[in-house]
């Protein structure tokens, strides 16, 4: 008989940060061996089977889903870059997670090209709910604003 296997559904944060698949699985691979040690990593078995976008599925052994979702806690990077992953749903199979990323999504991020904020050249990623987020343009200094509608409202 085959192993039971669930499937997490996994927010990538940023959005705008894309890891590839293999780039996921060793990241996520560090965070459980660190966390939770080898023996309990070989026992989930973690594969990542899907990552693209905001979004990535990562499956385990059932039972250990709740490991799993701890050690991700874990993940705060990917090389230099700042990475955080945020389980949003857990499922037996691959259809119904991949169902439940159009509601988890929201709609779409949308990048505008450039704005100007306080003298400085950002780029803006809208989001529906009315949040705002403000990266800089720059090559050594990287500024990362939250704003909402209200802040940049012209009153």
């Amino acid at each position: 008989m085959r192993d039971k296997r669930r499937y997490i559904l996994v927010k990538i944060v940023p959005p705008w940060s894309s890891p590839g698949t293999k780039d996921l699985f060793l990241v996520i691979q560090e965070a459980v061996t660190s966390a939770l040690g080898d023996v309990s990593a070989s026992c989930i078995q973690m594969a990542v089977v899907h990552a693209s976008g905001e979004f990535a599925v990562v499956r385990c052994n059932r039972g250990s889903e709740k490991m799993l979702e701890q050690a991700l806690a874990a993940v705060f990077c990917l090389g230099s870059e700042p990475l955080a992953l945020r389980p949003v749903a857990t499922s037996g199979t691959i259809r119904s997670l991949k169902e439940k990323i159009a509601h988890a999504a929201r709609g779409p991020c949308q990048k505008k090209e450039a704005v100007a904020y306080k003298g400085k050249l950002y780029d803006a990623y809208c989001y529906p709910g009315q949040k705002i987020d403000l990266l800089e343009k720059g090559f050594k200094s990287r500024e990362l604003l939250f704003l909402t509608e209200e802040d940049i409202e012209d009153k």
